[in-house]
């Protein structure tokens, strides 16, 4: 346990790429949307999809931690086991915060109208009918999966080196043609539209077994992982 918490404060002592740099994206976005919003005419109002980007950020967060932490830890003397859970435990309170932020400001966005200017950008509308902890626990979930699967991604890399990275993005590329040619030969785009429209809470919480296949690949590659 006493590694497990080295491990956190490692992590914690980059404020900057934890808790400023994607806020400072989404304030950026913010502004930025504001005045578009600001030059609209009455009535109109503006919907943004400009939230997405602290999820881009945090899969990108979650891919280069193993590279920036992850021999220095180990020159440390600190367990190949403590620094995942050390890692884990990280990810859990930086995303949980990140939930809450987005949360709160979707509160405040609602409570004003959109901002006063009819800017949508915290509120997902699309989430409208979930209550305040139903958004949060999808906010949540959504940001541990971008984290952990960058995470599992970058314990493969570290595991088996560069040629790893082609392999399994070639996979996925050679399985995501074999689908696509599958729908498309046979027509079953339309049933799958279908199905995402009235079914697409259910891909939420298929991200929470996912994360758990993604933890426990991660854990598995950084056992036998070299600094």
């Amino acid at each position: 346990m006493n590694q497990v918490n080295q491990v956190v404060k490692l992590h914690m002592r980059n404020k900057m790429a934890s808790w400023a740099i994607p806020w400072i994206i989404i304030g950026a976005n913010f502004l930025i949307n504001f005045l578009i919003a600001m030059s609209l005419d009455k009535g109109e109002s503006i919907n943004t999809g400009a939230i997405v980007s602290i999820f881009i950020y945090t899969l990108v967060a979650g891919t280069v931690t193993i590279k920036e932490t992850f021999p220095f830890a180990l020159g440390l003397s600190i367990r190949r086991k403590d620094y995942f859970f050390g890692t884990a435990v990280t990810a859990i309170i930086v995303n949980v915060s990140s939930a809450l932020g987005l949360v709160i400001l979707s509160v405040i966005e609602e409570a004003t109208n959109g901002w006063g200017v009819r800017l949508h950008l915290f509120k997902i509308q699309f989430l409208n009918d979930l209550s305040l902890i139903g958004t949060l626990g999808i906010y949540l979930i959504v940001l541990l999966h971008m984290y952990f699967l960058g995470f599992a991604i970058s314990s493969l890399h570290r595991r088996f080196g560069g040629a790893s990275m082609y392999i399994f993005f070639t996979s996925l590329l050679l399985i995501g043609t074999v689908v696509s040619y599958t729908f498309t030969h046979f027509g079953l785009w339309g049933g799958l539209l279908d199905w995402f429209i009235h079914s697409y809470m259910d891909i939420f919480w298929w991200m929470v077994p996912l994360v758990v296949v993604y933890l426990v690949a991660a854990y598995g590659l950084l056992r036998r992982a070299t600094a």
